[in-house]
């Protein structure tokens, strides 16, 4: 991704006068850091920007982000001249009002900002991919350094969450030079990392506590000679803990941490079948093809999909087309 097309996408954003900013579904810290993080930095600007997010926000990130529409009527679209999609690769993930299409949407001055390397939105009007970038977070952090935009204490926080949160504290191998110089960048800007540290891994309820050690006691599952770590998380336990699925993040790295183990899988009951979460801990073995074989997306390291099949089933057939990819 050459320079030049990050100063268009400045280019681009600094003439969206009035803005609705959506990402994917179910939102991660980098979906609602690249988000918000974003609606800061064209408000600086004298912008008008919106975050519109159809559902409510996890607890751990209601403390570090707040002030989205949970609504926008058919008529009130007219507000907009400029519409503005984060984070999300394809269309069925992507949290939009309802009264807008796909179809209208591509009608209109639509901008896609992204890192999966398989985003399929297809904007028709701008749309930049870096799938070099850790995050979304880092993809917009570097469009304002870039064109020498102001970058607040408040939107350097929200865009250091974000990098923090899809690179698991840098922790991770999508980690590159250019992330971590983001990073101290947004610092020196003001980011405030002990509020993202505090609110995002330091926080966790009790009952979430509770949920996990059971669910590691009672549901992992190790195959493949300790090289696949799985769980199916039943709904019974979910009750139990009263445990909501929208506060997840990091859940699966509690099978990813695990010594000797390369797959690390989360099975859950979803309303549209079985929700499947993929990481690997190889590069030599990526999980993004497995997952796109399924109707899924993500990245090579981590992944997911949604299997129309009885539990069981779909968790043998990943469990077999896992073991199937090891020597």
């Amino acid at each position: 991704m050459t320079p030049q097309a990050f100063r268009q996408a400045a280019e681009l954003l600094r003439a969206s006068q009035r803005s609705l900013i959506f990402t994917h579904l179910r939102p991660d810290g980098d979906a609602l850091g690249s988000s918000f993080g974003l609606q800061e930095t064209l408000r600086k600007m004298g912008l008008e920007a919106e975050v519109f997010l159809p559902g409510p926000l996890p607890n751990r990130h209601a403390k570090l982000f707040s002030g989205q529409l949970t609504a926008v009527a058919p008529e009130e679209l007219a507000n907009f001249n400029t519409f503005i999609a984060l984070d999300c690769a394809n269309p069925p993930r992507l949290g939009k009002p309802e009264c807008l299409s796909m179809e209208e949407l591509r009608k209109k001055r639509f901008i896609n900002i992204d890192h999966h390397r398989a985003n399929s939105l297809e904007s028709g009007f701008f749309d930049l991919v870096s799938p070099d970038s850790a995050s979304c977070c880092e993809v917009l952090t570097r469009i304002f350094l870039e064109s020498g935009a102001e970058i607040t204490p408040r939107a350097a926080t929200c865009f250091l969450a974000g990098m923090m949160t899809d690179t698991g504290c840098f922790r991770f191998a999508n980690t590159g030079g250019g992330t971590l110089r983001e990073a101290a960048e947004l610092l020196d800007r003001g980011a405030e990392l002990e509020k993202i540290v505090n609110a995002l891994f330091f926080s966790k309820p009790l009952n979430q506590v509770r949920f996990e050690n059971e669910l590691m006691n009672s549901c992992l599952r190790l195959s493949a000679g300790g090289r696949i770590a799985s769980a199916f998380i039943p709904r019974s336990l979910l009750d139990k803990y009263d445990f909501d699925l929208r506060e997840d993040e990091g859940l699966i790295d509690l099978l990813r941490e695990i010594d000797g183990v390369v797959f690390a899988v989360l099975f859950h009951r979803g309303p549209d079948g079985v929700k499947v979460s993929l990481r690997s801990k190889d590069h030599a073995f990526p999980v993004g093809p497995l997952a796109r074989s399924f109707g899924g997306g993500g990245h090579d390291m981590a992944a997911g999909a949604t299997l129309d099949l009885p539990d069981a089933e779909a968790e043998a057939v990943i469990l077999e087309k896992l073991t199937a990819l090891l020597p």
